[in-house]
C-alpha cells in the first residue's frame, strides 16, 4: 500500500486509486470527501505520474477551493509538488478560459464581471418597465428570474452557438443589452459564453481537453443545466471525470441546480466506477440514525446507509414552544446549560448536563431558515450577556462603503463604466441625487457619450443647477487626481487615499485613537484583500483585483476564531461543523 493512502479508509482508498475513466464518488455527509479528493489528486501525481498541470479540480464555492488549496499545500510540504494544479470554482475556470482562449480566438473582446451593486442598479432600473404590477418583488427575485431563464436556454444557446435575443424574454433582452453596451458579463454569462465557445470552436475545445486530462468536480449534485453541459463538453466523449457528490445534500434547487445530473451519471457514463463513502466521522450515532430515517423517504436519491464511527452521544430533543419569543429565550437558556451556566433566566435546566463535553461559545451555532428569524434570537442572547456573531448574508464587497470604493476603482480602470459613475455620483457625492444622475445618463445616451464625457463637456441641462454643476466638476477633479496617483501608488495606499477623499471611516483621517467602527473594519479588510495586488502601481493592480473579488460568490461570512455563538442560515452552514 502507498504510504500516501495509508491513513484512508478502504472505500476512500478505492476512490483515490481509481485513475482513469469516469468515477462517481457518492460521499455521504461527514465521510471525508475533501480528504479523499485531495489524496486522489496527490496519488495521480505521485503514483500515476500525471503532471499536476494536467489536473483540474472544480469546487462549488470559493471557500471550498481555499480549503482544498490548504490541504494540497500540506501535502506539498511532504514532497508532492501540486503547485501547478488548478483548483477553483467553475466561474473562475470560465473566467480564465474567456480571458485567454476565447480572446485569442476572437470570440470575445475585453470584458469585466458586473458587480452585485451594478447588477442591482440595472435590475432596479429595468424591472418597473416590464413588471409594473409586481413592485413588491425583491431584487433577488428578479435576479433569480434572469438566471433561470438563461439557464433554461443554455442547451439552445449551445446548439445555435449563441444566446439569441429572439429566444429571450423582453426583460432579459433589455438586461443583456445594458451589459453588452458596458462590456460586462454576469456569472451566468461566464458559463454560457464558455459553453458556446467550446461548441463553436472544436479545435480549441480539443486542445483544452488535451491540456487538462483529468477533471474532478465537487458537489456535482449542485450543478445547474448550463454548468452540467459545460463540464460534459470539457470532459469530452471518453473522460477521466471524477464526480463527487450526494443527492441527499442537494439544497440549491432554488438557484437552478438539477439533482438529476448527479442521479443520471451512470446513464451518461455506463462504464463508470462507483465508490460509496458511507463511514461518517463527524456526527454521533444518534444523529446519523435520525437523519437516515428522514432522508430515506426521499425518492430521488442513490441508496446508501451511513455508518457512524462515533458513539451514540446525546439524545435529540424536540421542544414545542408557544411562540418565537419563548423560543428565543429557550435557546439562550440552552446555551447557558451547554457552557456551564450563565447569569440569565433558566427555562428548564439549572445546570450544565454532566454528560455533555466542555463547550465554549464558539462551539455553538443557532441555525434558522430565514435571516428575518435572527432578530429575536439576537435580542435574547444579548439580554443574557451571551457573545454572538451573525453570519453575513452578503460579502465584504457588498457592504455600502466597500461598494463605493470598488465603484471608484472600476471608474479609474474604465471611465466609460457608466454604472460605476452613476453609483458614485448618486451615493458618494453630496448634493447630487437620482434626478441629476438620471438627467446625465439620459443626456449621455442621446449624445452617444459616456456619463464622465458628458460632465466634461459644456452641456446645457436646465435641471442641473450651477451648484450641482460645480459639484460635478469637483468630482472630475477628484477623478483626475486619483487617476494620476494610481500610476505610482500601490493599490492598498490608493484605497486609503480614496477613503480619505470620500470621508469613509476613521482610518481615512489616520486617527489611531479613533474607535473602530464596522466601516473601519470593512475598510481594513478591503485594504488587506488588496495587498497581494499591491506590488505594482495601482493602475496595473486594479483590473486583477476587480476580477478576483468579482469571482467571490456571495455567501455567509463567519469568523470561527471569534469567541461567540454563531447565528446563521441552514444554507450558510453547509460544509461547516459545530459541536453543538
Amino acid at each position: 500500500m502507498s504510504d500516501l493512502l495509508s491513513s484512508l479508509s478502504p472505500s476512500q482508498r478505492a476512490a483515490a486509486q481509481t485513475v482513469n475513466g469516469p468515477l462517481l464518488i457518492i460521499a455521504g455527509a461527514g465521510t471525508g470527501k475533501t480528504r479523499t479528493l485531495v489524496h486522489r489528486l496527490a496519488y495521480l501525481v505521485a503514483e500515476a505520474r500525471i503532471p499536476a498541470e494536467k489536473l483540474l479540480a472544480i469546487t462549488f464555492t470559493t471557500r471550498a477551493a481555499d480549503e482544498m488549496r490548504e490541504r494540497i499545500a500540506a501535502l506539498c510540504s511532504q514532497g508532492i509538488d501540486l503547485s501547478a494544479l488548478f483548483v477553483g470554482t467553475i466561474h473562475s475556470l470560465c473566467h480564465r478560459i474567456l480571458k485567454h482562449e476565447c480572446r485569442s480566438a476572437g470570440f470575445v473582446s475585453d470584458f469585466e464581471i458586473i458587480s452585485p451593486a451594478d447588477q442591482a442598479a440595472v435590475i432596479r432600473n429595468l424591472a418597473p418597465r416590464f413588471f409594473p404590477e409586481q413592485q413588491s418583488l425583491s431584487l433577488k427575485k428578479y435576479e433569480l428570474m434572469l438566471s433561470r431563464e438563461k439557464n433554461d436556454r443554455a442547451r439552445l444557446a449551445a446548439e445555435n452557438h449563441e444566446l439569441t435575443s429572439e429566444s429571450c424574454s423582453p426583460f432579459l433582452r433589455a438586461y443583456q443589452e445594458v451589459l453588452e453596451r458596458q462590456g460586462l458579463l454576469d456569472f451566468d454569462d461566464l458559463i454560457i459564453k464558455t459553453l458556446v465557445f467550446l461548441k463553436k470552436f472544436s479545435l480549441h475545445a480539443q486542445e483544452l481537453r488535451t491540456r487538462f486530462s483529468h477533471l474532478s468536480v465537487d458537489e456535482y449534485q449542485d450543478l445547474n443545466t448550463a454548468q452540467y453541459l459545460l463540464l460534459r463538453e470539457l470532459a469530452g466523449a471518453h473522460p477521466n471525470l471524477c464526480a463527487v457528490g450526494d443527492a441527499d445534500q442537494a439544497i440549491y434547487a432554488f438557484r437552478g441546480a438539477q439533482v438529476k445530473n448527479f442521479l443520471n451519471f451512470q446513464q451518461d457514463f455506463p462504464d463508470a466506477t462507483i465508490v460509496k463513502l458511507e463511514e461518517n466521522f463527524r456526527s454521533t450515532r444518534t444523529i446519523i440514525a435520525a437523519s437516515q430515517q428522514v432522508i430515506e423517504k426521499n425518492k430521488e436519491r442513490i441508496e446508501k446507509k451511513l455508518i457512524a464511527v462515533k458513539p451514540a452521544g446525546a439524545r435529540i430533543e424536540l421542544c414545542e414552544l408557544l411562540d418565537e419569543r419563548q423560543e428565543a429565550r429557550f435557546i439562550a437558556s440552552e446555551i447557558g446549560r451547554l457552557v456551564g451556566g450563565a447569569r440569565f433566566e433558566s427555562l428548564g435546566h439549572d445546570q450544565r448536563d454532566e454528560e455533555l463535553p466542555e463547550l465554549s461559545f464558539k462551539d455553538i451555532a443557532v441555525l434558522y431558515r430565514l435571516h428575518a428569524q435572527a432578530r429575536l434570537i439576537k435580542e435574547a442572547l444579548e439580554q443574557a450577556g451571551i457573545p454572538l456573531q451573525v453570519a453575513r448574508d452578503r460579502s465584504l464587497y457588498e457592504e455600502p462603503d466597500a461598494e463605493v470604493i470598488i465603484a471608484m476603482l472600476e471608474l479609474l480602470h474604465d471611465q466609460g463604466n457608466d454604472l460605476a459613475a452613476a453609483a458614485l455620483l448618486e451615493n458618494a457625492i453630496k448634493g447630487l441625487g437620482p434626478k441629476t444622475v438620471a438627467s446625465l445618463k439620459d443626456y449621455a445616451g442621446k449624445s452617444g457619450t459616456t456619463v464622465i464625457e458628458s460632465i466634461r463637456q459644456e452641456f446645457s441641462l436646465p435641471e442641473i443647477t450651477a451648484d450641482r454643476r460645480a459639484r460635478l466638476h469637483s468630482f472630475l477633479g477628484l477623478l483626475d487626481e486619483l487617476t494620476e496617483k494610481a500610476r505610482t501608488l500601490p493599490l492598498d495606499q490608493l484605497i486609503r487615499e480614496i477613503a480619505a477623499k470620500l470621508s469613509i471611516g476613521a482610518a481615512s483621517a489616520d486617527n489611531e485613537e479613533s474607535s473602530v467602527s464596522q466601516t473601519d473594519e470593512n475598510l481594513l479588510d478591503l485594504i488587506t484583500a488588496a495587498m497581494p495586488f499591491s506590488a505594482v502601481p495601482a493602475a496595473e493592480g486594479i483590473p486583477h483585483f476587480l476580477s478576483k473579488i468579482a469571482l467571490l460568490r456571495e455567501g455567509e461570512q463567519i469568523c470561527p476564531q471569534q469567541e461567540a455563538v454563531t447565528l446563521l442560515t441552514v444554507h450558510g452552514a453547509k460544509g461547516l461543523e459545530f459541536p453543538a
